[in-house]
């Protein structure tokens, strides 16, 4: 059963991620975003770890901004099975809209935009439409109570796979920054109007787990449900259509499709839908191409870091020659201030086109994909 931890200080989860492959801990500008990487076997066993989604810290440690804990597909694993559900506890049945989860935060007493990772490029464009200074004062005074407003932005520029015909922030939940309490449903349409957003479609509760996933699978034109439980816990279903969609089963049969979805932290959706040898070939990889990843970035932060007193030229010309040209494009940009990690996935993102791309870049994650082979060896010891 979910219950919030409660969080002060980043020394409250610290502990409970250092040293963790699957955690990474973002010192950006003014901010500290806390954030999983990828999920293993044990990744979510601490009540810590479940909180760190995109949890903000200030750059000297108080918690910033809440958003929503990790919660997951109803079946997906121990703990949120069908039968372990009851549906018989006070609920509300809500639309998973297919967007960008969006909240603010103040940062050095200035109101903006944040996504899971932060002030991404998404959330400055979700800013440059959406925040006005009237909701600058607004969220100043509800960031200074240690509440987090958490919405979804969809707009037809921010398309995922449902369509959008225009620009919207959807009011989804607010949460209490220390304590993790959610505000009370029957509060928030209150924030809605005062805030000026809509606030998003509520249903009818469902009697059973089994129910609602039936409910959501047979959805047309949308991404599915998400159901809150009182007292904090959380659950998604989403449609068939959605899924099938969004990652098809198939997809998997080609790695630059599987690297995409390991890139875009979209593998746990199709999971459900693949047979259990795939699906253990499927973790492994990506697992091993999210360790892969972070090790390039730990190089490239760690070799641009010792050779920062070096003025461009002599960076150009003396240590980064000694590097292999795959990566010799990465280092100035982490030079010029990108993150090291962001530069890394970005690199491979651009190259998920083809076969020949992912070998390309293969140095940069280090691992291969053999969704056949994985295949073979179950009929193999089946034999």
């Amino acid at each position: 059963m979910y219950e919030p931890m409660r969080i002060e200080h980043i020394s409250d989860v610290l502990p409970h991620v250092e040293g963790r492959r699957d955690f990474a801990v973002a010192r950006k500008d003014g901010y500290i975003v806390v954030d999983y990487v990828y999920a293993g076997a044990d990744t979510f066993d601490h009540p810590a770890r479940v909180e760190c989604r995109g949890l903000k810290f200030d750059a000297d440690g108080p918690v910033l901004a809440r958003p929503f804990q990790k919660f997951f597909n109803v079946g997906e694993r121990a703990g949120v099975m069908p039968d372990e559900l009851d549906f018989s506890r006070p609920h509300v049945v809500m639309d998973k809209l297919d967007g960008s989860m969006i909240h603010p935060a103040l940062v050095d007493g200035e109101v903006v935009f944040m996504t899971r990772m932060g002030r991404t490029d998404v959330a400055r464009a979700c800013e440059t439409l959406h925040l006005t200074d009237r909701l600058k004062r607004t969220f100043a005074l509800y960031c200074s109570g240690q509440c987090t407003p958490i919405f979804e932005w969809t707009a037809p520029q921010n398309r995922i796979v449902v369509p959008y015909s225009e620009s919207r922030l959807t009011l989804l939940a607010a949460r209490n920054n220390v304590s993790g309490t959610y505000l009370s449903r029957a509060l928030l349409p209150g924030l809605a109007a005062s805030l000026g957003v809509p606030l998003v479609v509520e249903h009818a509760p469902h009697a059973s787990a089994t129910s609602l996933v039936s409910a959501a699978r047979a959805m047309r034109g949308a991404e599915g449900f998400v159901v809150a439980f009182a007292g904090g816990l959380m659950v998604k279903a989403k449609a068939e259509e959605y899924v099938l969609k969004h990652r098809a089963k198939e997809s998997v049969l080609q790695e630059k499709n599987v690297l995409a979805l390991v890139l875009r932290d979209e593998v746990d959706d199709v999971l459900p839908l693949l047979e259990d040898s795939d699906r253990v070939e499927v973790e492994r990889y990506r697992t091993a191409a999210l360790t892969g990843i972070e090790q390039s970035a730990a190089m490239l932060g760690e070799f641009v870091g010792r050779h920062q007193h070096l003025d461009q030229k002599d960076f150009a010309t003396g240590p980064v020659a000694t590097l292999p040209p795959l990566y010799r494009p990465l280092a100035f940009l982490v030079r010029a201030g990108k993150d090291p990690r962001s530069t890394v996935e970005t690199a491979l993102m651009k190259k998920t086109g083809s076969a020949a791309d992912v070998e390309f870049v293969r140095p940069l994650f280090g691992t291969t994909f053999n969704l056949c082979a994985s295949n073979d060896n179950e009929a193999a010891e089946a034999a």
